[in-house]
């Protein structure tokens, strides 16, 4: 199971990166289609501003959503920690249900975000406990990209409770560097669908 939370607030816009965000995630959901593994794939999309909003649950990656203006626009501000919380326990009860029935599953959430939180109601704590709790199930992998210069991502990322084999920066926010963090993250996906690293992100999402 691949959840993807993507950063649609203002500053996206400011940035001039909403094109490049709906071509990179566009991208990843073709990479994985186009996979070996495409099969065993199943994606959910949320994006986040001021609120979470589930652009759809977990479909088969032939059946993702693509983005474009309809459903990805920037405006707002960044609800990160109430949309962390939110898309992990909704994976936590889709993921049971599929135990339940027989079908074994792991688990990859990655956020993509060019800022730090600023309107959610939960607290970090509330990210870490919920983080700590599902990576020493072993069933989970919990990544964080960080696109921009004016943020330390990787204090924000370790205080949500993210490894740091997990998180990755990327100063300059450009549509190169978001291409490129789309790319790693599919990247990282297919290697772990095939189980070259362990579940438990130890050796490193991005490593």
């Amino acid at each position: 199971l691949v959840t993807v939370l993507l950063d649609a607030s203002s500053s996206i816009g400011c940035r001039k990166l909403e094109n490049a965000v709906r071509d990179g995630y566009n991208l990843l959901v073709h990479t994985f289609a186009s996979s070996r593994q495409q099969e065993s794939i199943m994606m959910a999309l949320w994006t986040f501003n001021d609120q979470p909003k589930v652009v759809h649950s977990y479909l088969p990656v032939n059946e993702a959503a693509k983005l474009d203006p309809t459903n990805y626009r920037s405006g707002g501000a960044t609800s990160l920690y109430d949309t962390w919380c939110d898309a992990l326990a909704a994976n936590v009860a889709y993921a049971q249900q599929l135990r339940d029935s027989g079908t074994p599953c792991r688990s990859v959430v990655v956020v993509i975000t060019d800022g730090e939180d600023v309107s959610s109601r939960r607290r970090v704590g509330d990210c870490a406990r919920l983080s700590r709790d599902l990576l020493a199930s072993e069933q989970f992998v919990l990544a964080f990209v960080g696109v921009g210069s004016d943020v330390n991502f990787q204090t924000v990322a370790r205080n949500m409770g993210i490894p740091d084999g997990c998180i990755t920066v990327q100063a300059n926010a450009t549509a190169q560097t978001l291409h490129h963090v789309f790319q790693m993250v599919s990247q990282s996906a297919i290697r772990l669908s095939r189980a070259w690293v362990s579940p438990g992100g130890s050796s490193g999402f991005f490593n």
